[in-house]
């Protein structure tokens, strides 16, 4: 069976999901939690950060699915991952034991102009 190879953009793609991948488990092995107990269970950082975090995830696994794809550009990726958990977000009162919250949106909007921003640089610059 042949070896497919990645291409360039989608190594860096790659190892930023690695990257992103690595801290969402230090978060669920104790990161949120000692963000919690230091800054107490009112922090806005460590109750949003998932929904940061899941944007990234969502956004790059798509893009590594999508490749190069025409229609796989750092806008409609962005908007993808954001909208998915803003989505989410507001489906939440429907749902027992959870809750919607104003700084979960916000935590989602930017990630997906994070992601937008790094999909963008990983595109324009140069490759060898």
């Amino acid at each position: 069976m042949p070896e497919k190879n990645l291409t360039k953009p989608q190594l860096p793609i790659l190892i930023s999901l690695i990257l992103v991948a690595l801290f969402a488990v230090a978060m669920e092995l104790g990161f949120r939690a000692w963000l919690f107990r230091e800054y107490g269970k009112s922090s806005i950082i460590a109750g949003s950060l998932p929904n940061f975090v899941a944007v990234l995830l969502i956004s790059l696994i798509y893009k590594m699915i999508k490749g190069e794809k025409p229609d796989a550009s750092p806008l409609k990726m962005s908007l993808m991952g954001s909208g998915v958990m803003i989505f989410y977000e507001c489906i939440q009162p429907s749902i027992q034991g959870r809750t919607f919250d104003w700084f979960d949106i916000l935590a989602s909007m930017l990630a997906g102009f994070f992601v937008f921003v790094l999909l963008t640089m990983i595109e324009r610059f140069p490759r060898r």
